[in-house]
């Protein structure tokens, strides 16, 4: 790694004329020299607690793991145990004009079989609304997966090839107008103006939070590395 490049003043992303215009650092609730836009980030490298999860499925557990720059594993309960674990609070959503990120690095212990998983955000607890990585039982192909209303749309299929233990490290960018798909850094799709509604559209208006989810069909588990969901919102 090359030194680093220092800005003893600081950096600051708000007009001089405003209130943090001299604040040394970016603006945690501003951005883009505006007082009525700002961004939400909530980034999670598992190295301290999981404590903002809830864990749904009979005697399943999210907890923090051995793993070089920290990690969390879903344990199912049981052998068939259907498991999620979601944040409590959520806090993303997709509006027109609006950017919104998604990114997450994650592995299941075993892909054969029936064994399914997603990893992406949705609406707390209801399955209704959400949009996630997923790969479906007896495939090993990674989708991207619109649930609005309890009607699920795959927005991408061909994105990755899921392998037994094996890294994935996805996500999509909503640039306010398209959803630009990614396998790593490479752009792998792009999904074109999608609608956004309550129901019966494309994307839900929902409110969004991180979500992880499988469904074993053994002493099957899905490991999280991390995961980033930021918005861009209007106040």
């Amino acid at each position: 790694m090359s030194n680093p490049t220092r800005f003893s003043s600081g950096v600051s992303t708000i007009d001089a004329q405003f209130l943090l215009g001299n604040y040394p650092v970016p603006a945690p609730f501003h951005s883009s020299g505006s007082l009525l836009t700002g961004l939400c980030q909530y980034a999670q490298d598992f190295t301290n607690s999981v404590a903002e999860y809830t864990v749904t499925g009979t005697s399943s557990a999210l907890a923090l793991a051995d793993g070089l720059g920290g990690i969390a594993v879903l344990t199912p309960g049981g052998t068939t145990t259907a498991t999620a674990a979601y944040k409590t609070a959520t806090l993303a959503q997709f509006v027109a004009g609006n950017q919104l990120w998604f990114q997450a690095r994650f592995k299941a212990s075993a892909v054969s079989g029936t064994k399914s998983f997603y990893v992406g955000l949705r609406k707390g607890s209801a399955t209704t609304d959400g949009i996630w990585f997923a790969k479906a039982a007896s495939s090993t192909d990674i989708t991207l997966v619109s649930t609005v209303g309890s009607t699920a749309t795959t927005l991408v299929s061909g994105i990755a090839t899921a392998a037994a233990d094996t890294w994935l490290e996805l996500g999509f960018y909503y640039d306010g107008t398209d959803i630009l798909v990614y396998n790593g850094d490479v752009m792998v799709a792009r999904v074109s103006s999608p609608t956004i509604g309550s129901s019966g559209t494309t994307l839900t208006n929902a409110v969004l939070g991180p979500v992880m989810q499988i469904t074993p069909t053994a002493t099957d588990t899905l490991t999280v590395d991390y995961i980033l969901a930021s918005t861009e919102v209007t106040r």
